[in-house]
């Protein structure tokens, strides 16, 4: 089931790179962080903790997440990365995927949206790239995350440390 995921997601991420796309830059610290490619198209606002990637099929959103170097101490402070989106949430499925060439974290599961109450489903993946690490989400009313889990996951394959910058910078 895995190798056919891969295979899926491998083809999907083939099309989507050839469609035309730029690159966005996440800061970590006051630092450029993580580069991921993004449609052309896409709307993109970086607010001080969190970058919010609004395509046609998808709202992503993602949070550096300091003074942490694992996974497990990043999934530990979820629920405070993430508040301002999704309260209350509860992984109901936890896979081991890839990201950036390093592993990372998926989870699928329930919480409540930050902004009007409502029930809601959430994917998040949380990852390493270039010695940081990152939490990304969508989330949306009843089952709405799973319509924009393929996309997050396509996009965050594209995802790869920005190139060093010279020395003084």
């Amino acid at each position: 089931m895995k190798m056919f995921t891969i295979g899926v997601l491998f083809l999907a991420l083939a099309s989507y790179v050839s469609a035309g796309e730029r690159t966005v830059t996440v800061m970590a610290d006051n630092t450029p962080a993580l580069d991921i490619a993004v449609p052309a198209a896409a709307k993109v606002t970086q607010w001080k903790d969190k970058t919010l990637i609004h395509t046609t099929n998808m709202f992503l959103y993602v949070w550096p997440v300091v003074n942490v170097k694992t996974l497990n101490e990043a999934q530990a402070r979820l629920g405070e990365v993430i508040k301002d989106e999704v309260q209350k949430f509860t992984a109901s499925a936890t896979n081991e995927i890839t990201v950036a060439g390093s592993p990372a974290s998926h989870l699928i599961g329930t919480g409540v949206e930050a902004d009007d109450g409502d029930d809601a489903t959430a994917d998040i993946v949380i990852f390493t790239v270039g010695g940081h690490v990152f939490i990304a989400c969508v989330h949306g009313e009843n089952n709405d995350a799973s319509r924009e889990q393929a996309p997050m996951l396509q996009m965050l394959q594209t995802a790869n440390p920005p190139p060093c910058q010279p020395s003084g910078k």
